[in-house]
């Protein structure tokens, strides 16, 4: 079974615009974790957990869930700077891109008719949604006071440096083939 997702967003004034699309953006994402995590709460369970899943973040990440939020933070942080996403409405957090879903293996497919910002930033939300599919699930961190959360300035752990640098070669490479 696969699903392909498109979605086409019509607005009239800047403002409503900006909020469709960032909830149509977020709308993707979590429909990815969901495809991955069938029976998950993707708003409930990754929107507040740690240091880095949700908005923000700082320290190091407390653990592999946290890891999967830290590496995406730093996915959208390099779609951010790529020469395709440099428009006002290329941004991680308003682009629109085309996936499928196949629930027969719970895996997530960017679709090779994305331009070159929207599949960038959908791999980013891609491996994001494979790495929740992996990573344990801590209930104790889920709401974690940001007081919990170490200062950046002691810098990161280097097993959160080695995801960061693997993610983010595994989303080149698949983009740059695609």
């Amino acid at each position: 079974h696969t699903h392909t997702h498109t979605v086409s967003v019509f607005c009239f004034s800047t403002t409503p615009c900006k909020e469709s699309f960032y909830e149509r953006s977020l709308l993707q994402f979590r429909a990815m974790i969901k495809c991955v995590l069938p029976n998950s709460s993707p708003l409930e369970d990754f929107a507040d957990y740690g240091c880095y899943c949700g908005f923000g973040g700082q320290g190091t990440p407390v653990d592999q869930l946290d890891q999967c939020c830290f590496v995406h933070d730093h996915c959208y942080s390099m779609a951010s700077n790529l020469s395709s996403c440099d428009s006002l409405l290329d941004s991680p957090y308003v682009n629109i891109y085309d996936f499928r879903c196949d629930s027969a293996t719970n895996t997530v497919t960017c679709m090779s008719d994305n331009k070159e910002c929207d599949m960038f930033i959908c791999e980013c939300d891609r491996v994001a949604s494979a790495c929740f599919g992996v990573a344990p699930y801590n209930v104790s961190n889920n709401h974690l006071s940001s007081s919990l959360c170490k200062s950046a300035s002691g810098g990161s752990s280097s097993s959160a440096l080695t995801t960061v640098s693997f993610a983010l070669i595994l989303v080149l490479k698949l983009t740059s083939t695609a």
